[in-house]
């Protein structure tokens, strides 16, 4: 979200009502925009198009090819995102913007590769073990393809603060998309599975390619490059592996449903998924999205400040001013988490109020609302792990990030394994023991981290190597530390 912290102060700049409205408004559009966006481009071909009059088996079939789509899309393009973003964010900062194409073909051409290994692969398997026609395979690739890079592009329109250009390339191309799905439906005869698949492709294709133009008008063209990017690839591989299993953790606890569980559902010899387990995690999501809205605004607005005054106290202030400047970094760092986290628990439960209202309205299995409540709130959790490993990102600690995401994965594996035995009603205590474990080493390794930042920070490179005899500490750095500390306190 670089950038967007700029845009976020000038809007609450003056404390009224009306600038918390829009600044709400304007975090929300660029956070969870486009997800509320395509959720809706959804529904809106759901209902133009007479998707109640398909059989049940190509409905299952449609959503199935859907959430695969969504979901490896995301975990392919994730790790690909995290590592050019720091890249960019780097060459930015060194003011070597020539070489920002060169990382642009680079991802181009991973990605290309890895949805190459992955979507082909599993073509082959839905013509012979599926069935699957040959146009409705295409069409599912190039959906696959479409979303992946739209994903990946969305990276770099961030970097150039065009926040609302990604809003507005989700809107033209999902509505191009739903044009092309209703022609092709209405005026060419083709069917509503395979007119409904043919619109999301048209739509995310042309995101992707608006996104792609955006972006082309303004990095330079430069050849050369890519030797560099590989090794600073090598060099941050923690950060990848961070990212890479938080997204895996983020869905590992669905397919342990897909294969274990007694929702388990096999469509077509080729789709394995729990559509009542999965509708009830989608809820849940949806439940938690205002975390992701009240974090980025708290964290861009508050504590990115105060870590920038930090920052600059250790470059040219003197050390009193640098602690002093590191426990407001550190206070402001602890009030927000626990804002947010009050602030979400009572967001928490009125969603859960609405639920309960909407959900036996809208037809819904009794299932789904008995799963839902402890799959949101460890959700919730899950946010939560997320938040406080983009504190980590920002101390730039990527081998505790990456123990996070270790943590984080295998504690909802492992969770999901137990959990898949229990009562429908506690089936998402897996996610929330999961969930609690990478919560729990991340705060303490904050905590750690915190105590220790100087030397984490500055000191972790020598010109001249030196034998360790003993354990060193700063007692004077302490000291004030200490002092400050009391007095802020005490002011309080």
């Amino acid at each position: 979200m670089a950038g967007i912290g700029f845009e976020l102060k000038k809007i609450f700049k003056g404390d009224s009502i009306v600038g918390k409205i829009m600044g709400g408004a304007y975090a929300t559009m660029v956070t969870v925009g486009p997800t509320l966006l395509v959720i809706a481009a959804l529904n809106l071909l759901y209902f133009l198009l007479p998707y109640a009059e398909i059989t049940y088996q190509d409905r299952e079939v449609l959503s199935s090819t859907i959430l695969y789509v969504f979901i490896f899309s995301l975990c392919l393009s994730g790790p690909v995102n995290i590592l050019l973003s720091r890249y960019v964010a780097d060459k930015v900062y060194e003011e070597k913007y020539e070489e920002l194409s060169s990382s642009i073909e680079f991802g181009n051409q991973l990605l290309a590769l890895l949805l190459a290994v992955f979507g082909i692969p599993f073509a082959f398997r839905m013509y012979y073990e599926g069935g699957l026609s040959i146009p409705y395979i295409a069409v599912s690739y190039l959906f696959f393809t479409g979303l992946a890079f739209t994903f990946y592009y969305m990276t770099f329109i961030t970097l150039l603060k065009e926040y609302r250009k990604i809003t507005y390339s989700f809107l033209a191309g999902l509505l191009l998309g739903i044009l092309a799905a209703w022609i092709t439906n209405y005026r060419f005869g083709v069917g509503t599975v395979n007119a409904i698949l043919f619109g999301l492709m048209v739509g995310f294709n042309l995101i992707a390619v608006f996104l792609y133009v955006i972006i082309r008008d303004v990095f330079p063209r430069h050849a050369g490059g890519i030797k560099e990017i590989r090794r600073y690839a090598w060099e941050h591989k923690l950060l990848i592996g961070a990212n890479l299993l938080y997204l895996l953790g983020l869905y590992v606890h669905n397919w342990v449903f897909w294969f274990q569980s007694e929702f388990r559902v096999e469509i077509a010899s080729v789709f394995i998924c729990a559509p009542v387990y999965d509708e009830a995690t989608f809820l849940a999501m949806l439940t938690d999205l205002p975390f992701l809205v009240v974090f980025v605004v708290n964290v861009e607005t508050k504590f990115h400040s105060a870590y920038q005054v930090y920052c600059q106290c250790v470059i040219g202030g003197g050390r009193r001013d640098i602690i002093k400047s590191k426990f407001r970094m550190e206070r402001v760092l602890r009030e927000e988490l626990l804002y947010i986290i009050q602030l979400q628990t009572i967001l928490l439960l009125i969603i859960y109020m609405v639920m309960n209202i909407l959900i036996p309205r809208l037809g819904m299995d009794g299932t789904i609302f008995s799963i839902y409540p402890v799959l949101a709130v460890g959700y919730f959790i899950i946010y939560l792990v997320q938040g406080m490993m983009i504190f980590q990102f920002y101390l730039d600690d990527a081998k505790g990030a990456f123990l996070t995401g270790l943590f984080f994965f295998l504690g909802i594996f492992l969770g999901s394994l137990v959990s898949v035995h229990f009562p429908a009603s506690l089936c998402g205590t897996g996610v929330i023991a999961g969930g609690f474990a990478g919560f729990t080493f991340v705060y303490f390794r904050l905590r750690y981290l915190l105590h220790h930042l100087d030397a984490h920070m500055y000191c972790r490179f020598s010109i001249v190597k030196e034998k360790r005899t003993g354990r060193k500490t700063n007692n004077a750095n302490m000291r004030i530390y200490k002092n400050e500390k009391q007095k802020t306190e005490g002011k309080a």
